[in-house]
C-alpha cells in the first residue's frame, strides 16, 4: 500500500497563503468585475505575483545575487519588475474596456506607479521568502547532523562493547605468544596499541601528536608483516613534536593509501618515507616507490576522498593537500595550521 505524500511545513504554508490571496483578490475584484473576470483577475494577479517571488527567490538570488554579480542581479530585477507592470496593466486595461464595458481602452499613468510599488512590495517579500527558505535549509542540515552524531555515538558504543574483554583476551594472548613466539607477541601488542587507539583517542576533538605517530609506526609495523619482502621505512621528525596537538587519524589516511595502492606487494623495492615538520604550521609529507602498474593511481583512494572532505570542515580553505609523482617516486603533502 503506497503511503500518503507528505509534504514539507514551508510548502503546505505556501499554498495557505496563496490560496488566501487569490480568495482576496477575487472578493476585492467582485466590487467591479463580474464573477468570470473576477476569478481571472484573481488567477491574473497571483500568477504575476508568483512570478516575481519564486523568480527572485529560487533564481536569481542564488545564481546572481550569492554570486556577487550585483549589477547584473539588480539590472535583471529592474527589467522583470517593470515588465511585469506593463503586461499587468496591459491586459487588465483590455480586460476591463475591450471584454467588459466594450469600448476603446485608454491608460492612466497612475495605474503603473500603482502597480509598480505594489510589485515593489512583493519583491521585498520575495527577499524575505529566501531568507526563510535558507532557515529552514539550515534547520535540516542541522536535523542531520544532529542525527549522524548520534548514530556516531550509537556505533561508538556498540564498538565499545566489553573492551575490557578484548584488552584483557589479547593480554593472555600475548603472555602466551611471549614464551612462544616473541615477534608473534609485539605484534599483539602493536595490534592491541591500535584498538585502544580508536577506542580511547578516536572520539576525542584533539590528541598529542605523538600518540598520532605511535599509531602510524604501529600501523606500518602491522601492514610490513603482510608484504612478502621487506619495505625500507624512515620516519623523519625534525622538531620537538610534545606540545603540538592535532584532531586523530589526520595523517593515516595518507599512510594508509601508500599500502593500498603504492606498495607492490610482488616487488623487492619498495620504500616510505615519512617526514614531519613543524613551525607555524604542520608539514607532513609521504613518499613512496611508484608500482609498476601504472594503472592503480595513488588518489584513487576512499580514504584521501574523506581526508578532504574532513579537512574542508575543520580548516575551510587554510590548508593545502597535493600530491605529485618525480621520476618514479609519488609524493603526498599536507599542510594544516597549528
Amino acid at each position: 500500500m503506497r503511503k500518503p505524500r507528505k509534504y514539507h511545513p514551508l510548502t503546505r504554508l505556501q499554498w495557505i497563503i496563496w490560496t488566501v490571496l487569490t480568495c482576496m483578490f477575487f472578493i476585492y475584484a467582485l466590487e467591479e468585475y463580474q464573477l468570470s473576470d473576477a476569478f481571472n483577475y484573481a488567477i491574473h494577479s497571483s500568477l504575476s505575483y508568483a512570478l516575481i517571488i519564486y523568480g527572485n527567490a529560487l533564481y536569481l538570488m542564488p545564481r546572481l545575487y550569492r554570486r556577487k554579480k550585483y549589477v547584473a542581479y539588480f539590472s535583471i530585477v529592474i527589467i522583470l519588475l517593470v515588465l511585469i507592470t506593463y503586461v499587468r496593466v496591459q491586459t487588465q486595461s483590455y480586460i476591463w474596456y475591450v471584454w467588459i464595458i466594450k469600448q476603446h481602452y485608454h491608460l492612466i499613468f497612475r495605474n503603473y506607479i500603482y502597480t509598480f510599488i505594489t510589485n515593489c512590495l512583493f519583491y521585498i517579500f520575495s527577499i524575505a521568502f529566501r531568507f526563510t527558505l535558507d532557515y529552514f535549509k539550515i534547520q535540516q542540515q542541522q536535523q542531520a547532523l544532529l542525527k549522524q552524531h548520534a548514530e556516531a555515538q550509537l556505533n561508538l558504543l556498540k564498538a565499545q562493547v566489553q573492551p575490557h574483554f578484548l584488552f584483557n583476551t589479547l593480554n593472555n594472548i600475548y603472555f602466551v605468544a611471549q614464551r612462544e613466539s616473541p615477534l608473534t607477541a609485539d605484534l599483539i601488542e602493536k595490534l592491541s596499541s591500535i584498538i585502544r587507539y580508536f577506542l580511547e583517542q578516536g572520539p576525542h576533538q584533539e590528541i598529542p601528536l605523538t600518540t598520532e605517530m605511535d599509531f602510524i609506526r604501529n600501523y606500518i609495523d602491522l601492514e610490513k608483516m603482510r608484504i612478502r619482502h621487506p619495505v625500507k621505512t624512515t620516519i623523519e621528525v625534525d622538531e620537538d613534536i610534545s606540545h603540538v596537538r592535532i584532531p586523530p587519524m589526520l595523517l593515516i589516511p595518507m599512510v594508509e593509501n601508500v599500502f593500498k595502492h603504492g606498495i607492490d606487494k610482488r616487488g623487492k623495492n619498495n620504500y616510505i618515507t615519512i617526514r614531519l615538520q613543524i613551525s607555524d604550521r604542520l608539514h607532513f609529507r609521504v613518499c613512496n616507490r611508484i608500482r609498476p602498474d601504472h594503472s592503480q593511481s595513488n588518489g584513487t583512494g576512499i580514504g584521501l576522498n574523506n581526508l578532504s572532505k574532513r579537512l574542508q570542515i575543520l580548516y575551510g580553505d587554510n590548508y593545502q593537500l597535493d600530491s605529485h609523482k618525480v621520476e618514479e617516486t609519488y609524493i603526498s603533502n599536507l599542510t594544516i595550521p597549528l
